[in-house]
């Protein structure tokens, strides 16, 4: 019987070496902007949520705004809302102090504590002027 003059079949596979079509520049920004609105979104409900489960701390801008309110009520205009310290903290209520100085010279203390009123985070407040 002849030899078969065809070069012997191989069982290993062959690659083919055609380039892997490219996603188009398009579908690449829409992807990017897809993630950025997800993490943008993720961070706003976060922080939207955080003020609902936690109370604020003392020297947060939070408790910072909350007590600018109070003191311009009262027509206090402090010249810097720092140092202000943590007396104590838990998940009921969080108390601080500050000694704030004043524009018009001397200062305000104030003696706050944020604790939960239902599932609202309730301020209540001292408030003492020295001159």
């Amino acid at each position: 019987m002849p030899e078969d003059p065809s070069p012997p079949q191989s069982s290993v596979p062959t690659h083919d070496r055609r380039a892997a079509p490219r996603p188009s520049l398009a579908r690449l920004l829409v992807r990017i902007l897809g993630v950025t609105v997800v993490v943008v979104a993720a961070a706003l409900l976060y922080s939207g949520l955080r003020d609902r489960f936690m109370l604020p701390q003392c020297d947060s801008d939070r408790a910072k705004r909350t007590l600018a309110d109070v003191l311009k009520e009262l027509r206090l205009e402090p010249v810097r809302y720092e140092p202000i310290t943590t007396v104590s903290s838990s998940k009921t209520e969080v108390i601080c102090k500050a000694v704030l100085p004043l524009a018009a010279g001397g200062n305000v203390s104030i003696d706050y504590r944020f604790r939960w009123q239902g599932s609202q985070a309730n301020m209540s407040y001292s408030v003492s002027q020295t001159k």
